[in-house]
């Protein structure tokens, strides 16, 4: 199906335009760092933007950039879950040594809870690099000619662009 979409080989010039939806991601990345993730939402209008304008001119990097905006969209919110989710376990947990810790109890909570925190900053900042080195990866493939999809995102790209595109009813 992902063929089909191709066509007949990209040229070197989608290629590039594939290759720089793909790199959306550092940008993503980058805005939302700096603006507190506010500004996150606002760099996926462009992988969205460059998809609405190849959408009639290239499958090929409509294709792609609509995967590097559903990757990105996704990736971010799971993100923002998974931090949200882990830190509020990890505070509560955290709040119960030390309140047992008072007694003397929780004290043999304190090393689970380092190693309970210690894997969840490892989690967070790999899910973080997985969000980052998975678009390089398609960055560099689409550039390369190579065929590249995200997992989950990829089919549900195909999907979206292989259905006919809703056309207005006609007068009866």
């Amino acid at each position: 199906m992902l063929s089909e979409l191709e066509g007949s080989g990209p040229t070197q010039a989608e290629r590039n335009w594939a290759m720089l939806a793909h790199l959306t991601a550092l940008l993503t990345a980058l805005v939302g760092a700096y603006t507190g993730g506010a500004g996150a939402a606002l760099a996926l209008l462009v992988p969205l933007g460059m998809y609405v304008y190849f959408g009639g001119r290239s499958r090929y990097v409509a294709f792609h950039a609509l995967q590097a905006t559903a990757f990105q969209a996704i990736g971010g919110v799971a993100w923002v879950g998974m931090t949200i989710l882990v830190g509020g376990v990890l505070a509560g947990g955290w709040a119960l040594t030390v309140l047992l810790s008072l007694v003397l109890v929780g004290l043999v909570f304190v090393p689970f809870m380092l190693a309970a925190t210690l894997l969840a900053v490892v989690a967070i900042l790999g899910m973080l690099v997985g969000l980052i080195g998975y678009p390089l990866r398609g960055a560099y493939l689409t550039y390369e000619g190579r065929a590249f999809e995200y997992p989950l995102v990829g089919a549900l790209a195909i999907r979206t662009m292989a259905s006919p595109s809703a056309s207005p009813p006609s007068p009866a």
